[in-house]
């Protein structure tokens, strides 16, 4: 994950991949179980895909939309099960009609939200939003730094979504990090 941050910090926003306490505390109590349609923005190399696989519902849809064409590849050929679609998050909605997927009950996302403009997190939320069934979960994370921009972005989940809670501090992560549970 280095050398891709390197390469383009704007586009990875992390040094390293996210642990097993943020997987696990991502994707639960978010339905998983239950969804029938599943997406995730911002697999990066598939720690959140991996937990997300081992606790949905076999017989549901499930796919990961990365921008990093380098990164795509490499997830699909660790998780050939999972369709990656190799696209910027922006086109969820386009992506969704292509595969016949009216709403998603989930959404998983792994972007780093900090390094977007305003433009382009209300963007992405919108997708999001639009995509979702009525008392559909979104889940994100944020590091724990109070940047002004992290804070916006926080500001922001509370308007677009009719209730979000928030995790604890999973400090076994680099960086320490929460989990935001937004519901359409």
């Amino acid at each position: 994950m280095l050398l891709y941050f390197l390469r383009n910090p704007r586009r990875i926003g992390t040094l390293c991949s996210s642990s097993k306490e943020l997987s696990c505390a991502i994707t639960n109590n978010i339905g998983l179980e239950n969804a029938q349609y599943i997406a995730e923005i911002g697999p990066g190399l598939g720690v959140f895909t991996q937990e997300i696989l081992r606790k949905k519902n076999k017989n549901a849809q499930f796919f990961a939309i990365e921008i990093n064409t380098k990164i795509a590849k490499k997830l699909q050929e660790k998780l050939m099960d999972v369709e990656v679609e190799n696209e910027s998050a922006e086109k969820l909605l386009q992506i969704m009609k292509r595969k016949q997927i009216e709403y998603l009950d989930v959404i998983v996302s792994g972007l780093p939200w900090s390094v977007f403009s305003q433009k382009e997190q209300d963007c992405l939320l919108d997708c999001i939003h639009e995509g979702l069934r009525d008392n559909g979960c979104f889940a994100t994370f944020a590091y724990i730094f109070p940047t002004p921009q992290a804070k916006k972005f926080k500001k922001k989940l509370f308007k677009y979504f009719k209730n979000v809670r928030i995790s604890k501090i999973i400090w076994n992560n680099f960086p320490p990090a929460y989990v935001y549970y937004c519901k359409k």
